[in-house]
């Protein structure tokens, strides 16, 4: 160290010793300061850091209080920068301290022992010297007869701590252990409630540490003391059994594993214990069936029926309220008479009642068996459901609100679990979608569902609920609201002949309410709202026309509200209401006029809104949007207003702040049909002359959106809407976006408008496109870049263009045969001109589709080229002419013309392997126009010998079947079937795909006759057959018809089947398909997961018996062959995770997601992900595996690269870390206490010393993340 930082630290402790307080307050915290300049740099010397710990230890004994807490922080700095002798010095004069008979004195060094404690590192020698001199003092201390309970209280705090946050050092001492165990033991019985208390945490952090013999002892005794307990009626028996049953609520906590294992043992007991008349030992008890319920899942199973009907029966406790519902409905008929006196009454509570207490835990523990055990929710419903919904008038709020989430819970695990959908779900799908999928489940469903069942609860929640809706806590009023919500939305509506009854109270629950006055008035407010929004979205609109008056009056109340957050929930509110009393569907129909005044109001407070100069941004986008729902839906009624609507959406189109907004409103507007007349005729030019000039800005959703628009606006003029001068203004902003500047990105949707003008105003736009727009895409035709939706719109524009101008044609098949000279180069097929080759003849081929008279030049040239062979023509004009030939041969019958077939047969046996390719592309598609004579030739190469030439031939059948028609298909599909799969029995594996994709296609074909086929495969004594049948299916589950799902639905499982397998290619592809399944078609194999998890399950072991030695020069390395498969198998658990969770037993999936993180670095990263997703979808059930996933992730972090490692292997290193990162942020953000557990909690700790600050950025990346979905 420095000399002058040795002088300055020197004068420090000097100013420590000074008489006034200040000065000794400053020059702690300059030495804080010196200490933490570098904490690197080399310690203090011996003589200088004796004399700063021993002064800073003398200033904890400061008369003046803040000069002895800056000590304390002083304290925890020093802790990093001395050594273990000094260490041990802090200890034993803080530990002497502790001791000490004045309290601030011994408050001091608690919390200075704390501070300690919480800076030392987790694993390092001053650590477990430290912990280990601390602790048996610690147990003398609270052993010692003499020691008074504050000192025991502080002592019982440190243990825990000690314990909590360095578990090695009570693992490590087997005597310790014992020690502990029996000193805390004795401090429960003790009179004070907070030493019972600080034991029992005590003893839950020691547990989760210690050997299997200390825990025995530990649950023996907890048993002991039940027994002892049970059956006695005095206050001390009462409070023991209290402080265990409490002893075993932690345990769940702090070691579930552990605990779970004494649950056949415990259970009993603690059953029994509910039964008691002590109303705090009931609460206590009902604790601990939550923590048991919450971190014991599965281990609890066989005790769960009886803990509800336990919860259930408490529920109802209230000894002292002798109400019931006959009072219920006599409130109800005198409401409105006296809304204010019925609350005064309903809020009644009683000071010495301390039942209330057990019913909020029995409300919670339901809550918890609700959110874990979904394979219950019938029976749930059942019984449970009726109870809570009697519970909804409890007179004690905070139960009453504990009753309303609970039931809340149930709802939502409904909709998670009986394939429902969640709010963000259904906001914006169309009622005509909705209405479907609800008849098609009432359909499904039968009287059994839960949901069934759950209807059947309607009236009786309906009514409980409109009482609620009028209580005096807001705190109620919200969440009444929100299981109305949530009701909705699992029953998909439902609340048709009760909406009367809940609109009434609504109106008034809202009177008086000042949104801007109180959050919780806000807050109601919005809930409203959003139940307003789901209440349209799922009824249709004569349940609630009778209505409307009050319900248009408080949303257009909302509208003008000066919260803005309601202001746009209420927009949302009336574009849905709209959207369903006029659904386009009805347009211009007379039922519209019904509703003519409603929409009128809305329209005039809407607009209202707008104009107002206060309104930001976000309100002027939703309002605008809103307007445009009002026109798109309701125009015709709103035909008298377009003098003043329809200039302002046109002058928010010109704004630069609100033209995003209204640019896509607009092709709403423009899109629909029920606008008319000559004023949006006008005003559809003007928006046609307005938005072509977006096109120029350098936003690119802004062109996007103007793209979109401008289809909608030309459709809506057609031709007639258009003049000359219009057009040429689109082309000439079009024009500048196919330079080579130009974005290709945004290629296909400007082609898409040419395409549209070419049909609407042939005159102008193909003149101009062909002098104008031709060159331009000529160029473009060269970028690599021309590929899927680009090159198909370019291809599409050449078709229109030479459909509606024939003429044209000649032209543009020069102009593109021209443009290959610059691709051509030296005559070889460079994959870039070989790309732009195969461009080039693609455009041709959709010219001469449109023109087919011009064929009979392009295929007398292609063949002259072909004529002259290899010798003569270059490589790549070989490649372009036989592009060109399948491109024209599927239309024409080339096959006819002499030769031609031979001649491009024999470019099979080309030198390069484009012209080979390019040979069989040609004659697959010729096969198309000229089937009944190529297709036997094709047979013919096919069954040949020769691999190259079988292979290539397989190609072009795979072409032949891409474009076929189906009725051509079906005439040759019996020819090809076994053909396919003995050639599926080759070991190449790129003719095998080949086969199987023909096998896939021919099965989509004709489904009812060609899966059954494919079944009948399924038990060949040959593996490549069973391979090539699970491969085609796989590549059928792209198919979206839903008549191919009902055939294959029943034979899902037996093709899934092949997952037991014995042949591990097999495995593999059945692995692949059930992968395809859960992310294409999940509903085919939802039903069937019982069986295939299982099954998927095995492939995540790995096998010894697929690992080998492979010898490379002088090293031997071992292959794992079954690592890919493994790795499949992860990739789906995280498929169907996103689609098929509620079928999912996550007990069951989490031990292998455990297991994977032991796994290969891949598979590693797999899991990580899904803790991830885990985390967001289910957290509870996630909490009791936390200490399980910790020490593999542990191990993993704890991995260095070597020193000789690559720049490779060192990012992979890294990435690996930034994934273990992100899982843990998530983790420890959404899953509730995920810190109780001991062993997370020290990964956590172990995550954040990582140097970089790596984990707090994944930490805001999740927080981020997490606001974003809220």
């Amino acid at each position: 160290m420095s000399s002058r930082i040795i002088v300055g630290v020197s004068a420090l402790l000097e100013k420590m010793r000074s008489s006034d307080a200040d000065f000794r307050y400053m020059a702690l915290n300059d030495l804080m300061s010196e200490l933490r300049k570098d904490v690197s740099a080399a310690p203090l010397d011996a003589q200088l850091e004796t004399q700063v710990v021993a002064r800073v230890l003398d200033t904890l004994r400061d008369k003046n209080g803040e000069v002895k807490n800056m000590a304390v922080r002083c304290l925890g700095i020093l802790v990093a920068r001395i050594r273990p002798a000094q260490m041990q010095t802090i200890v034993d004069r803080l530990t002497e301290f502790i001791s000490s008979k004045e309290e601030e004195q011994r408050d001091i060094a608690s919390l200075g022992l704390k501070t300690v404690l919480a800076e030392l590192p987790l694993e390092s020698d001053i650590s477990t010297m430290a912990g280990a001199k601390l602790a048996p003092k610690l147990l003398a201390q609270i052993g010692e007869a003499s020691s008074s309970q504050e000192l025991l209280i502080d002592s019982l705090d440190l243990l825990a701590d000690l314990y909590s946050r360095f578990p090695s050092i009570p693992s490590s001492d087997k005597g310790l252990q014992r020690a502990s165990l029996e000193a805390l033991l004795a401090s429960l019985p003790h009179d004070r409630a907070a030493v019972r208390k600080r034991a029992v945490l005590a003893l839950g952090a020691l547990a989760a540490s210690s050997t299997s013999e200390i825990f025995t002892a530990l649950a023996s005794a907890i048993i002991t003391a039940l027994d002892a307990a049970s059956g006695a009626a005095g206050a001390k028996e009462q409070e023991k059994a209290r402080t265990m049953v409490q002893l075993v609520a932690t345990l769940a906590r702090t070691c579930a594993a552990r605990i779970g294992r004494r649950l056949p043992e415990l259970m009993p007991r603690i059953l029994a214990a509910v039964q008691s008349e002590d109303d705090e030992l009931r609460e206590a008890t009902l604790q601990a069936m939550e923590a048991i319920l919450l971190r014991c899942p599965a281990d609890v199973t066989p005790f769960v029926i009886q803990i509800v009907d336990e919860a259930v029966k408490l529920l109802r406790h209230d000894p002292n309220y002798a109400g019931g519902d006959d009072s219920d409905d006599e409130m109800a008929d005198e409401e409105d008479e006296d809304d204010e006196e019925m609350l005064d009454e309903a809020d009644y509570s009683d000071d010495d009642d301390l039942s209330w207490k057990v019913r909020r835990a029995a409300a919670k523990v339901i809550a918890a068996a609700v959110t874990t055990r979904h394979e219950q929710l019938l029976a749930f419903v059942q019984s449970v459901a009726p109870e809570l919904v009697s519970r909804f008038s409890e007179r004690e709020e905070s139960v009453r609100i504990e009753v309303l989430q609970t039931f809340l819970a149930l709802l939502r695990q409904l909709q998670l679990h009986a394939g429902t959908p969640q709010l963000t779900d259904v906001i914006g799908a169309s009622p005509g979608a909705l209405k479907r999928k609800r008849d098609a489940m009432e359909t499904s469903e039968g009287d059994a569902s839960p949901r069934a069942r759950l209807a059947q609860l309607v009236p009786s929640i309906a009514k409980a609920l409109s009482r609620e809706m009028l209580s005096k806590s807001m705190a109620t009023r919200f969440a009444s609201y929100t299981v109305l919500r949530e009701l909705v939305l699992v029953l998909h509506g439902g609340l048709d002949a009760h909406i009367g009854l809940l609109v009434g109270p609504t109106d008034k629950a809202l009177r008086g309410v000042d949104a801007g006055a109180s959050a919780s008035g806000a807050n109601l407010r919005g809930e409203v709202l959003l139940f307003l929004r789901v209440l349209f979205q799922f009824h249709a609109p004569q349940a609630f026309e009778a209505h409307l008056a009050q319900l248009v009056a408080v949303i257009v109340a909302a509208i003008d509200d000066k919260l803005h957050r309601d202001a746009v929930e209420a927009f949302a509110v009336c574009s849905q209401l709209v959207a369903v009393l006029r659904p386009l569907s009805g347009s211009g129909s007379p039922a519209g006029s019904a509703y003519k005044a409603h929409v009128e109001h809305i329209y005039r407070a809407v607009l209202a809104r707008l104009r107002r100069p206060d309104s930001d941004q976000e309100i002027k986008d939703r309002g605008i949007a809103t307007l445009g729902v009002l026109l798109a839906h309701a125009g015709d009624d709103l035909a008298a207003h377009f003098d003043e609507c329809l200039p302002e959406l046109l002058e928010r189109l010109r704004n630069e702040v609100t033209r995003f907004a209204t640019v896509k409103v607009v092709g709403r507007v423009a899109a629909s049909r029920v606008c008319q007349g000559a004023a949006f005729e006008a005003f559809v030019r003007d928006c046609i002359a307005e938005v072509s000039t977006l096109l120029r800005k350098s936003s690119r959703p802004l062109k996007l959106a103007a793209f979109e628009t401008l289809d909608a606006l030309l459709r809506r003029a057609g031709g007639s809407g258009l003049d000359d001068a219009l057009c040429a203004q689109i082309f000439a902003e079009i024009e500048p976006l196919m330079g080579a500047e130009g974005d290709v990105n945004l290629l296909p949707m400007a082609l898409h408008a040419v395409s549209l003008l070419l049909e609407l105003h042939t005159a102008t736009a193909a003149p101009t496109t062909q002098s104008r727009l031709v060159p331009h895409l000529l160029l473009l035709l060269h970028s690599p870049l021309m590929q899927g939706a680009a090159l198909d719109a370019v291809t599409m524009l050449f078709k229109t263009l030479a459909r509606v101008q024939p003429a044209a044609a000649p032209g543009c098949i020069e102009a593109l045969m021209s443009t290959l000279k610059a691709a051509s180069g030296k005559g070889s097929a460079t994959p870039a001109s070989a790309q732009t080759h195969a461009t080039v003849a693609r455009c041709i081929g959709a010219v001469l589709v449109s023109t087919p008279q011009q064929a009979e030049a392009v295929v007398t040239g292609a063949l002259r080229t072909l004529e002259r062979g290899e010798a003569k023509s270059s490589e790549v004009h070989i490649y372009f002419n036989l592009l060109l030939l399948g491109e024209i041969g599927r239309f024409e019958d080339l096959a006819a013309r002499s030769g031609v077939l031979d001649g491009v047969v024999a470019f099979y046996a080309a030198d390069s392997e484009q012209i080979r390719s390019a040979a069989a592309f040609a004659l697959g598609n010729m096969a198309v126009g000229s089937l009944a004579v190529v297709l036997p030739l094709l047979e013919q190469h096919i069954a040949t010998d020769d691999a190259k030439r079988r292979l290539l031939s397989l190609h072009a059948l795979k072409e032949l079947i891409s474009h076929a028609s189906p009725a051509a298909l079906a005439s040759i599909a019996q020819r090809l079937w076994t053909p396919l799969f003995e050639h599926c029995e080759t070991a190449e594996e790129a003719t095998r795909t080949i086969g199987a994709e023909c096998l896939a296609r021919l099965t989509l074909n004709d489904p009812k006759t060609n899966l059954p086929q494919l079944k009948t495969r399924l038990h060949s004594p040959s593996a490549a057959t069973r391979a090539a049948v699970i491969s085609a299916v796989r590549f059928t589950l792209t198919e979206s018809r839903a008549s191919y799902d009902e055939l294959l639905a029943p034979e899902m499982l037996d093709f899934l089947s092949l997952l037991q397998d014995a042949a591990l290619e097999v495995r593999r592809h059945a692995v692949f398909a059930l992968n395809a399944a859960a992310h294409n078609k999940p509903h085919l194999i939802s039903d069937q997961l019982v069986i295939l998890l299982p099954l998927l399950y095995q492939e995540t072991h790995p096998r010894p018996e697929l690992l080998r030695k492979v010898t490379m020069g002088p090293f031997t390395v071992t292959s794992d062959d079954g690592l890919d498969l493994r790795k499949t198998a992860y990739e789906t658990m995280l498929t169907l995770l996103d689609t098929s969770l509620s079928k999912i037993d996550l007990n069951t999936y989490m031990v292998r997601v455990v297991a994977g993180l032991s796994d290969e670095d891949g598979i590693k990263v797999l899991c990580y992900l899904i803790l991830v997703r885990l985390a967001d979808v289910a957290p509870l059930q996630v909490a009791p595996h936390l200490d399980s996933i910790a020490p593999p992730i542990l191990s993993t972090l704890k991995l260095k690269p070597k020193d000789a490692a690559s720049k490779q292997d060192i990012e992979r290193a890294a990435e690996l870390q930034r994934s273990i990162f992100r899982a843990l942020a998530q983790l420890d953000g959404a899953v509730p206490h995920a810190r109780a557990a001991p062993k997370f909690a020290a990964l956590l700790a172990e995550a954040k010393a990582v140097p970089g600050g790596a984990y707090a950025a994944a930490s805001a990346a999740a927080a981020s993340a997490a606001g974003r979905r809220a």
